[in-house]
């Protein structure tokens, strides 16, 4: 299947650089080509997970955006210094530091991922909207933010118009405790993320599990909405889930 076929408002990827080959099996013409460059032929967008344990070098994120095509697209997951420290008091600093370092990416930028852990709970609200706030204030490129909640206690009201506030979306996830409601929303941005059937990042989903989302992106397209889905099953089948989720939503187009 050819990523031309694709809806243009819609970018999938996994969550880390994963192939189904080593690279000395790489096939002509890319048998010298990047990891990364060969990855850009199967999908359309990453999400770097590395960013959550260290800061990348500026350098090195000019060198990855040089190595895709035009309309490949990167998200970047926001360092754990800033997300996982007690209470959520962040450091101003470390924002500044983060977006400035993902900069080189802006002409293929695709989302600020913001995962919270799983003993976040919606009494760090105020902390969020600071965090919220810090974001847009250094923010000079308009990253589209994406917040993932791993505690079920924030999903209410008061947080939906907090991040329709800041235009911030809210990820659709599927960990079993803290899975995502689906809920209306009028940000044009659909952000999913799969971590597995069983929200251990590993096993496979099932291909009617597959066409159903597909019809949801297909949805949410029709909608005019821009859908990034990003499967976490690494340890699992996540390359051949969204290879076979690609087929199914190029069927529908």
């Amino acid at each position: 299947m050819s990523l031309a076929s694709l809806p243009t408002s819609f970018f999938g990827g996994l969550s880390g650089l994963q192939l189904p080959l080593p690279k000395y099996q790489f096939p002509p013409p890319y048998e010298d080509a990047s990891r990364l460059t060969y990855y850009s032929t199967f999908f359309n967008s990453i999400e770097i997970n590395s960013s959550f344990y260290k800061v990348p070098r500026a350098i090195t994120v000019a060198k990855w955006a040089g190595s895709v095509p035009a309309n490949f697209k990167f998200t970047f997951k926001l360092w754990k210094s800033i997300t996982h420290v007690k209470d959520l008091m962040f450091d101003d600093s470390d924002v500044e530091v983060f977006l400035n370092a993902i900069a080189p990416a802006i002409n293929k930028k695709a989302c600020l991922l913001i995962q919270f852990p799983p003993g976040l709970g919606r009494e760090s609200i105020i902390q969020l909207q600071k965090l919220l706030v810090c974001i847009r204030e250094r923010d000079q490129h308009n990253w589209n933010i994406a917040v993932e909640f791993r505690n079920s206690s924030w999903y209410n009201k008061d947080l939906y118009r907090l991040l329709e506030m800041y235009n911030a979306s809210l990820v659709i996830q599927d960990i079993p405790k803290s899975s995502t409601p689906l809920i209306e929303s009028s940000n044009k941005l659909v952000y999913v993320r799969f971590h597995g059937p069983t929200g251990n990042y590993r096993e496979s989903y099932t291909e009617s599990f597959l066409s159903e989302y597909a019809t949801y992106v297909s949805e949410w397209i029709e909608e005019n909405k821009t859908v990034y889905v990003y499967f976490n099953n690494t340890a699992g089948d996540a390359f051949n889930n969204l290879r076979t989720l690609n087929k199914l939503l190029a069927q529908m187009v």
